[in-house]
C-alpha cells in the first residue's frame, strides 16, 4: 500500500492548484507528514482539509492511505467508500478500495470494484491484474476452508474410534504443514485477512497446539476485540490448557458483545458444567463416599472427552473410587486411561500395581512393578513395591500348607497337630495297598512338609511373611523319613 500513498501524494500536487490556498497548504503539510512517516499528523492535516473541502474525493483517498499506514483499516475503508460515493466514476478510488478489500479478504467486494473499473475503462491493466489476483486469493481461501473442515472431521472421527481414554491419532499437524504454502501465499495477497488468521488458528486447534492458538487469536483480538470467532476459539484453547478462568473470561467477552452468540454460550456453559461436576466428585472422594465419587467422575468425564489435561485427574479419581469399591477391572481401566493421558503420573502407577496385588493378580503386578521401576529408578517407593510384588508372586506359587492340613491360617498348635495326626494316619504308606502306595507317599510327603513348617514357630513366621525356607530346612534336626529337593522332614507321632 506504500505505492498507493506515493500515488496520492503526486495526485495532491495536481489538486493543490484546484483548491484554495488554505486547503492547498494543509495538503502540503499532510503530504510532508506522510512522506516523513508521521501518519497521525498526516491524518490530522488531511482531516482539516476535508473540513474545508468535503466534496473532493481525492482528499478522502489521501487520508485513507494514512489510515492504512496506521493499520486503521476500517477508517480507511470508510474514507474510500466516501470517495466513490462522491464520484461514482472515480477509477483510482475503486482501485484503491478494491486493493484494500482484497487485503482484508473481502473478495466479493474487491471483485466488484475491479469490474467497475473495467466498465469505466475497459482493458485497464491494473484492474485486470488485481482482479486475477483477487480470484486466485479467493481460491486459496476456499482450499484453506476445506482443509480446516476436513481436519476437524478427521479429529472427531479419530476420537470416536479411539474410545474413552485412548489417544486418537493426530492428523491435523500434518494437515497444517500441508496447507502452510497455501496459507503463506494467501497472506501475501491478503495480509490483513482476519478470516485466514482464524482458520489458521482452527487448524492449530485441531492439531492440539493450544498455546499457538492463544498466540494467534491474541493478535486478532488485540487489533479488534469484537472478533467473536477469535474470542471463542481463544477461550476454547484456554479451556484445554486447563485455565478455566481465562476460558470463561473470553466466552463472557463474546457474550457481552453478542448475548445470543450460540457458540460462546455453549462453551461458557460447558466450562461451568465441567467444573461443577468435577468439584462434586472430588468432594465425594474426600468424604470416602466411593459410590458418589465414581458416579461424579463418570459424569464429569462425559462433559468433554477431549479435555486431556483436566481428564487425567478425573480418570485417576475414578480409579481411586473403583479400587476402594473393589471393582478391580474397572479401576485398572481408569488408571490405565490416566497413564494414557499423563504417562508420567506417579500415583496412578503406584495405585495400579497395588490394585493388582489386592486382586491377587501377582504375575501382572510383578510385570507392571518392574516396568514402572525402570522408569523411576531413583524412587524408593517403586523399589519397595517391586520387591513386594515379587514376594507376593513367590508366595502365590508355593504350596499352601494351611490348605494341605485343612486348617485355618489362625489355627493354633493343637489344631495343627491334630490335623497332622489324622492325615498322617490316613495317608501313611504302610496303611495302604501296594497299588496305592505311590500316590499315598506323595500325599504323605506334602502333609509332613506342611507340618514341619507350621509346627515350628520360627519357620511358620518365615512362611507367613513369604521368606524362602530352603536354607532354613537344611540342617533340620531329627531322622528324615522322606527327602525332596534338599528339604528334610521329620515325622513325629508323639506329643
Amino acid at each position: 500500500m506504500r505505492a498507493l500513498g506515493l500515488a496520492v501524494v503526486l495526485a495532491g500536487l495536481l489538486l493543490d492548484a484546484a483548491l484554495g490556498n488554505d486547503v492547498g497548504e494543509l495538503l502540503k503539510q499532510g503530504d510532508a507528514a506522510f512522506a516523513a512517516s508521521t501518519y497521525s499528523s498526516a491524518v490530522r492535516y488531511y482531516s482539516q482539509a476535508i473540513d474545508l473541502q468535503s466534496a473532493q474525493p481525492l482528499l478522502y483517498t489521501k487520508r485513507a492511505a494514512a489510515y492504512i499506514s496506521l493499520r486503521s483499516l476500517a477508517q480507511a475503508l470508510r474514507d474510500l467508500n466516501k470517495a466513490v460515493e462522491l464520484d461514482d466514476a472515480f477509477v483510482q478510488g475503486y482501485i484503491n478500495r478494491g486493493k484494500l478489500q482484497r487485503q482484508m479478504c473481502n473478495y466479493e467486494a474487491a471483485e466488484r470494484d475491479f469490474k467497475r473499473v473495467l466498465e469505466l475503462k475497459p482493458g485497464q491493466k491494473v484492474a485486470e491484474q488485481e482482479l486475477q489476483r483477487t480470484l486466485a486469493a479467493r481460491s486459496k481461501m476456499e482450499a484453506l476452508q476445506a482443509a480446516v473442515k476436513a481436519a476437524e472431521v478427521a479429529k472427531a472421527e479419530a476420537a470416536k474410534a479411539a474410545g474413552d481414554g485412548a489417544e486418537p491419532p493426530n492428523t491435523a499437524t500434518a494437515d497444517l504443514e500441508r496447507v502452510k504454502p497455501t496459507l503463506e501465499s494467501l497472506y501475501e495477497d491478503s495480509p490483513d485477512c482476519v478470516q485466514a488468521q482464524v482458520l489458521e488458528a482452527q487448524l492449530m486447534f485441531a492439531a492440539a497446539e493450544y498455546e499457538q492458538v492463544v498466540a494467534v487469536t491474541g493478535r486478532i483480538v488485540k487489533a479488534d476485540d469484537r472478533q467473536l470467532d477469535a474470542l471463542v476459539l481463544r477461550g476454547r484453547a484456554y479451556f484445554y490448557l486447563y485455565d478455566h478462568d481465562m476460558a470463561k473470561r473470553h466466552f463472557g467477552e463474546a457474550l457481552k458483545y453478542d448475548p445470543d452468540h450460540g457458540a460462546a454460550r455453549k462453551e461458557f456453559n460447558k466450562v461451568k458444567d465441567y467444573d461443577r461436576k468435577r468439584s462434586r466428585a472430588e468432594k465425594a472422594l474426600e468424604a470416602q463416599d466411593w459410590e458418589a465419587a465414581e458416579k461424579g467422575f463418570i459424569d464429569a468425564l462425559h462433559v468433554d472427552r477431549d479435555h486431556r489435561k483436566g481428564n487425567e485427574a478425573l480418570w485417576f479419581g475414578l480409579c481411586r473410587a473403583r479400587a476402594a469399591l473393589g471393582r478391580v477391572d474397572l479401576a485398572l481401566t481408569a488408571c490405565t486411561n490416566t497413564l494414557i493421558l499423563a504417562p508420567g503420573h506417579r500415583e496412578a502407577k503406584l495405585l495400579l500395581v497395588r490394585t493388582l496385588l489386592e486382586a491377587e493378580r501377582f504375575d501382572e503386578a510383578q510385570v507392571k512393578a518392574r516396568e514402572f521401576l525402570s522408569q523411576h529408578q531413583n524412587d524408593g517407593e517403586f523399589h519397595e513395591l517391586a520387591r513386594e510384588a515379587e514376594r507376593r508372586l513367590k508366595m502365590a506359587k508355593r504350596k499352601d500348607y494351611y490348605k494341605v492340613l485343612g486348617v485355618d491360617k489362625a489355627a493354633g498348635d493343637r489344631d495343627i497337630k491334630r490335623a497332622y495326626r489324622e492325615l498322617a494316619k490316613k495317608y501313611h504308606p504302610d496303611k495302604v495297598s501296594a497299588e496305592e502306595r505311590e500316590a499315598s507317599e506323595a500325599q504323605f510327603r506334602e502333609i509332613a512338609e506342611a507340618y514341619e513348617v507350621l509346627s515350628d514357630e520360627s519357620k511358620r513366621q518365615a512362611y507367613d511373611s513369604g521368606q524362602d525356607l530352603e536354607e532354613m530346612q537344611q540342617g533340620q534336626q531329627g531322622h528324615p523319613f522322606f527327602q525332596q529337593g534338599g528339604m528334610h522332614f521329620t515325622f513325629r507321632f508323639g506329643g
